[in-house]
């Protein structure tokens, strides 16, 4: 394999479960966020939302309203890890590909908080929670627009795990 500093960086990146309670920095956020304005998005549109979440009230809110509508977690687990930030991806629910165009921006973000030493994980388990109403509301998002996914960031508390042997029997050549 022909290793270069982004393929390096895709192969090493790992999602992180395990993170130190203090805060990114502006910086930091504010890289990583500009990063994701340049995910691909269906014709361009940009039709995405970012709502940056730092309130430990609100993270704890979300995971108890995804408990009320539903969701069930392993005993003692904590859905964001105790990280500090967590990231919303929203996109208009009217949108053919809202779900794609927050799903590319999270990779954007991803790799850009991996290339800072920072830790991401995505979070899909809380949906339920991020789209009940009153913590809809809380977010403040642009009318039409509901949340696809969302990740935790921050700076790791452990190491990255290594990373699992991969399938051998998942690429199909079509010639």
């Amino acid at each position: 394999m022909i290793l270069n500093h982004t393929i390096e960086a895709l192969l090493d990146r790992r999602s992180i479960r395990a993170f130190r309670s203090e805060q990114i920095s502006e910086e930091e956020l504010t890289d990583i966020l500009y990063t994701a304005k340049f995910a691909p998005s269906a014709m361009g549109l940009q039709a995405r939302h970012f709502t940056v979440i730092q309130n430990k009230q609100l993270i704890s809110d979300i995971v108890s309203s995804a408990v009320r509508n539903g969701a069930t977690f392993v005993q003692g687990h904590t859905p964001f890890y105790k990280a500090p930030t967590v990231i919303v991806l929203s996109a208009p629910q009217s949108a053919k590909y809202g779900r794609e165009d927050a799903a590319f921006a999270s990779m954007n973000l991803m790799m850009a908080a991996h290339a800072y030493g920072l830790g991401s994980c995505y979070i899909g388990s809380v949906l339920d929670g991020l789209r009940d109403e009153a913590i809809a509301a809380r977010l403040k998002l642009p009318e039409d627009y509901v949340p696809f996914g969302c990740l935790c960031v921050g700076y790791p508390s452990e190491h990255a795990p290594a990373p699992k042997e991969r399938r051998t029997d998942d690429v199909s050549y079509v010639r």
